[in-house]
């Protein structure tokens, strides 16, 4: 085989190696939001079912036990919701032809 295609072959098997390692880096942090998402939902069902006064050991999920993540900041829907508008407020664009009221 000659020096060229040696290199080659090298190279290619090179940019194989970095590909294969970006791949699983990209999985790793998708495997790293999901488990940051399973957490914060167990500790959304914890705190909903405290507001609502179900006892302690009958509550699904779970309490807020990693101190590594601040639920606060980094789970979606636990951060503290703005004023609600009163019954009688109407938002300041409403659509002609409303179907659907949510």
């Amino acid at each position: 085989m000659s020096k060229q295609r040696t290199n080659t072959v090298w190279a290619v098997g090179l940019l194989a190696v970095i590909a294969a390692l970006g791949m699983l880096a990209e999985g790793e942090a998708e495997d790293a939001q999901r488990s940051l998402l399973m957490y914060c939902e167990g500790v959304a069902i914890w705190e909903a079912e405290k507001a609502r006064g179900v006892p302690r050991d009958q509550r699904a999920g779970h309490l807020d036990w990693d101190n590594r993540i601040d639920v606060a900041q980094q789970c979606p829907g636990m951060r503290p919701a703005l004023p609600a508008l009163n019954d009688y407020a109407m938002p300041s664009i409403v659509p002609v032809n409303q179907i659907v009221q949510f």
